[in-house]
């Protein structure tokens, strides 16, 4: 994933904290959870003080990190 540190002049208009990631490329992820998923990623974001998405890209990291990339089947030529 391409990210990039933020400067602290980077737009100041936007709530964006100094030092938070930029994706470079972002996409929209829509998941429906159990709600105990849920509280309890509230609960560590809100003790960590990031950001549910941040702690969500950071688990699906380290989740691809421990799967190699699945090889893509060849389709037959008709």
């Amino acid at each position: 994933m391409k990210t990039e540190r933020t400067s602290k002049l980077s737009s100041r208009r936007r709530a964006v904290r100094v030092g938070d990631k930029k994706l470079t490329a972002p996409v929209t992820l829509f998941a429906v959870i159990e709600a105990e998923q849920h509280e309890a990623l509230r609960a560590i974001a809100f003790a960590e003080r990031r950001s549910l998405a941040d702690l969500v890209r950071e688990a699906l990291g380290a989740f691809l990190a421990q799967h190699p990339t699945p090889r893509r089947l060849a389709v037959p030529r008709r």
